[in-house]
C-alpha cells in the first residue's frame, strides 16, 4: 500500500477503500502499531480490543470488496469515551468505584449507530473520573497528556478522544459535553469538536447532568466533524430529546456574526488568543460578513453554575452506599459532601440566574445568524503535580458552559499559535437546531483561517 493511511481523513479513506489503495484492516493494523510505538506517554485509551476491532475491520475490508459498503464511515477507525456503553466492555467512567461492574450489556444508541454504520470500534479513550471536571487525569487510568506537548493538559473531560484526533490515532472518535468537555480539549489539542443541539446525538442511558450533556464528534477537519454527524444525527425512542424533525437546506452567503471576548466567567484572555480572533473578524468582514459585536453576558455567573454543578454531583453519588463513595477521588467525595451542604435558597439563586442568563443568551440571536468566541481563553496548561485542575473550572473558561445551558449548537476548530506553538481554536455557535449551518459555516473559516477559500 502507498502512502499514510492514517493522514487520511474520513473521506479519503472512502476513496482508498473503494479503490483498494488501503483497507480497513490494513488502516486498523498501522493504527494500533502507531499507538504501540508512541514513546510520548500519551495514555489516551483506558481500553484497546485488538481482537473484535480486527474482525469488525475484516468484515468491512469484505464488503468494500465486494462494492456494497454500508455507507461512508464502513471501515473507519472510532473510539468511544469511557462514559458510554459498548456491548461487552466495561464502562469505568475514569474510576476505581466501578472496577467490579459487569460489562455492558448492550450499545448506547450513539454506540449502536456507528457499529450500524460499519465503524471499526477499536477501543475506549480516558475521561476525567465521571466527567466532572477539565483536567486530563483519573485515579483509574491516570494521565493522558497533550500531544503537541505531553508536558501539557490534553483537557477534558474528553481527554484520550482529543488527544486521540491530535496524534493522528485515527480520524474520529466520539466525546461528551456537559460543560466544555469536547470543546476545550479540542482546542488545547488543535482538533475539531462539536457539541451539537442537545438531543441531536440519542443519550442513555442519562447522568445527573442530563439537561447540559451532549455527545460530539472530535475530528481532525470539520468536513469529518460534518460526516460523522450524518450518521450520528439520528432519533432514539430511549432519548425523548433526540426526537425532533431534522433536515433542511444548508443556508450558505453572507451572514450576520455577532462577537464577544467577555461571557460567562470574569476571565484573562491570553493576548495571543484575542489577537488571533480579533484578525479572524476582519477576515470574515472582508470575505463580505457582517460584523455585530455583543454585550458582555454573565461575566460574574461562574460561581452560580458551580453550585448547580455541585448538586449533580451530589445527585450523581446519593443513591450510593456510603463504602462505595469512599472509592472515589478524595476530591470528588469532598465535592459530594459540599453538594450535600448547599442551601436550598442558595441553589434557587443560582438556577434563576443561569435561567435569566440562557434566556438573554438565547435572545441575542434574534439579531444574529451566528456568534463567535474564543474556545478557550487559554492554551493548554502545565501539568499539575498530582495531574488536578482548578476546582471551580467555570471561572477559567465562560466561553464554553453557556452554550449547554441554552442547549445550542457550539463547534470549536483551531484558531492559531502562540509564541510556543501551542493551540487554541474558535468557536462557532448556531441556533438550536441550526447544526448544519453551523458546520458549514465552521468548513467556510477553516479554509479561510488557512489560506485556501476560493
Amino acid at each position: 500500500m502507498s502512502g499514510d493511511s492514517l493522514t487520511l481523513g474520513i473521506a479519503g479513506l472512502q476513496n482508498a477503500y473503494g479503490s483498494g489503495e488501503h483497507t480497513p484492516e490494513g488502516v486498523l493494523d498501522a493504527l494500533f502499531a502507531a499507538i504501540d510505538a508512541d514513546t510520548r506517554h500519551i495514555n489516551a485509551f483506558c481500553l484497546l480490543d485488538r481482537e473484535d476491532a480486527r474482525a469488525a475491520a475484516l468484515a468491512s475490508g469484505a464488503r468494500w470488496r465486494e462494492g456494497r459498503p454500508l455507507g461512508p464511515l464502513d471501515g473507519v477507525p472510532v473510539s468511544i469515551k469511557d462514559l458510554m456503553n459498548v456491548a461487552g466492555w466495561p464502562t469505568r467512567r475514569g474510576s476505581r468505584s466501578s472496577a467490579g461492574d459487569p460489562p455492558a450489556a448492550q450499545d448506547s444508541p450513539a454506540v449502536a449507530l456507528l457499529r450500524a454504520a460499519g465503524c471499526v470500534i477499536f477501543g475506549k479513550t480516558t475521561t476525567t473520573e465521571f466527567g466532572w471536571n477539565t483536567s486530563s487525569w483519573n485515579p483509574h487510568s491516570g494521565l493522558t497528556r497533550n500531544p503537541l506537548d505531553p508536558l501539557r493538559s490534553a483537557g477534558g473531560s474528553s481527554s484520550g478522544a482529543a488527544a486521540q484526533a491530535a496524534a493522528g490515532w485515527g480520524p474520529l472518535a466520539l466525546g461528551s459535553d456537559a460543560g466544555g468537555s469536547v470543546r476545550i480539549p479540542a482546542s488545547y489539542c488543535g482538533v475539531v469538536g462539536f457539541k451539537p443541539s442537545f438531543g441531536a446525538i440519542p443519550l442513555a442511558p442519562q447522568s445527573a447532568f442530563a439537561e447540559f450533556a451532549h455527545l460530539g464528534p472530535l475530528t481532525r477537519s470539520v468536513e469529518d466533524c460534518r460526516q460523522a454527524m450524518a450518521v450520528l444525527s439520528q432519533a432514539d425512542a430511549r432519548d425523548p430529546g433526540s426526537l425532533f424533525i431534522r433536515g433542511g437546506a444548508v443556508q450558505r452567503g453572507p451572514v450576520r456574526i455577532g462577537w464577544t471576548l467577555q461571557l460567562g466567567a470574569d476571565m484573562q484572555v491570553e493576548p495571543a488568543i484575542s489577537d488571533a480572533f480579533l484578525a479572524a473578524l476582519e477576515q470574515l468582514e472582508r470575505a463580505g460578513h457582517t460584523l455585530v459585536p455583543m454585550p458582555a453576558e454573565g461575566t460574574d455567573l461562574a460561581s452560580d453554575m458551580w453550585t448547580v454543578w455541585l448538586s449533580r454531583v451530589h445527585e450523581s453519588f446519593l443513591a450510593w452506599q456510603p463504602g462505595q463513595r469512599l472509592l472515589l477521588d478524595a476530591r470528588l467525595q469532598a465535592l459530594y459532601e459540599e453538594g450535600n451542604a448547599l442551601e436550598l435558597a442558595q441553589l434557587a439563586r443560582s438556577r434563576a440566574r443561569l435561567r435569566d442568563f440562557a434566556m438573554r443568551l438565547a435572545q441575542q440571536f434574534a439579531s444574529v445568524d451566528l456568534m463567535l468566541t474564543p474556545a478557550t481563553p487559554s492554551v493548554a496548561p502545565a501539568i499539575a503535580k498530582d495531574g488536578s485542575a482548578d476546582i471551580n473550572w467555570f471561572a477559567g473558561n465562560g466561553y464554553a458552559y453557556p452554550f449547554n445551558l441554552t442547549q445550542q449548537p457550539a463547534l470549536s476548530i483551531p484558531l492559531g499559535r502562540n509564541a510556543d506553538g501551542l493551540p487554541f481554536g474558535l468557536q462557532i455557535v448556531g441556533r438550536r437546531y441550526d447544526d448544519a449551518r453551523v458546520l458549514a459555516f465552521g468548513e467556510e473559516v477553516e479554509a479561510l483561517l488557512s489560506g485556501s477559500a476560493a
